[in-house]
């Protein structure tokens, strides 16, 4: 992957994957680089811009770090709104340096009103002023807005030596999944533990039928159920990826080694392709939002690929 730097960085830039600290903690590294790059005082050194930023004290960055980005009132907008960060904020030079980094870290979370507001800018910056957005997937945000975008990841650098023994956590290490486990270590743990115990008892016909509603659905619904949509959204995406990747295996098998920690080999390969392409399209429905940003009804689309699926799980071979 090619490693973003300040010469080669878009303005506006949409940052999918995990919504982890970790990524966060990338983003602002990423914003250190560009306001010292374009630092005005040649004496201001890279660590003074680090400590800035870490300190919240660095005048050139903004971040938006809450679940919910609102618009803010008409009149006296607070800090942290899009009103004020359009009528207070980048109307004004940079002051410490001769560009200005703006990071959502949710951007998935900016409400309706504030989206729109937000439309021209992000399409149309000016030229000092650079946007970051985080979301789990680029799907989140509307077209508009991801057609004048970049769309990348945080390029994270694994070694074998760090990987972890358990076959179900290296799996969620690799596909980097385990910002999740480690943002909900009890409840994807118990997710974890639950799928290690039960799949076991497959039986790849139609008594599956409750074993995969409550590995698929009901337990991450349960687990998470306090949380916002897009944490259920996540959780529900993060039960599926292990069957997602054993049918993957089971398409490719004997060509590739086995990624999944489980495999599903009564499976034939034209049931697991044609189960593969529902699981995505279900994936891709979990992110979809439709009326402005409204999600999609989760018990809906859930049942909706879960009735076909089983269909094709219990087909006899």
């Amino acid at each position: 992957m090619l490693r973003l730097t300040p010469e080669n960085l878009s303005q506006t830039m949409i940052f999918e994957g995990d919504m982890s600290p970790e990524k966060s903690q990338a983003l602002r590294n990423l914003g250190a680089e560009v306001l010292f790059a374009k630092r005005r005082n040649p004496e201001d050194t890279e660590s003074l811009t680090r400590t800035l930023i870490a300190e919240g004290r660095h005048p050139d960055l903004v971040e938006f770090s809450g679940d919910t980005v609102l618009i803010g009132s008409e009149k006296d907008a607070p800090p942290g709104t899009v009103r004020h960060l359009l009528k207070r904020v980048l109307p004004y030079s940079p002051w410490r340096a001769s560009a200005r980094v703006v990071i959502f870290h949710n951007a998935a979370g900016i409400k309706d009103e504030a989206e729109t507001a937000l439309l021209k800018t992000l399409e149309e910056p000016a030229e000092n002023n650079y946007f970051f957005l985080s979301v789990q997937t680029a799907d989140a945000l509307k077209e508009t807005i991801r057609s004048r975008s970049v769309i990348t990841r945080i390029d994270s650098k694994l070694s074998p030596e760090a990987l972890p023994s358990d076959p179900w956590y290296r799996f969620y290490a690799l596909t980097g999944a385990d910002e999740f486990v480690a943002q909900f270590p009890e409840a994807a743990g118990s997710l974890i533990a639950t799928a290690k115990q039960q799949c076991d008892e497959l039986a790849f016909t139609a008594a599956d039928f409750p074993l995969l509603e409550r590995l698929l659905y009901l337990a991450p619904k349960q687990l998470f159920d306090k949380e916002t949509l897009l944490v259920q959204s996540r959780a529900l995406k993060f039960a599926l990826l292990p069957f997602y990747a054993a049918l993957r295996d089971r398409v490719v098998q004997g060509t590739t080694p086995a990624f999944s920690p489980l495999a599903l080999p009564r499976l034939t390969v034209p049931a697991a392709i044609r189960a593969a392409e529902l699981m995505r399209h279900y994936m891709h429905n979990l992110e979809l939002r439709v009326f402005g940003n409204r999600p999609l009804n989760q018990i809906t689309v859930f049942y909706s690929f879960f009735f076909r699926f089983m269909q094709i799980w219990a087909e006899k071979i």
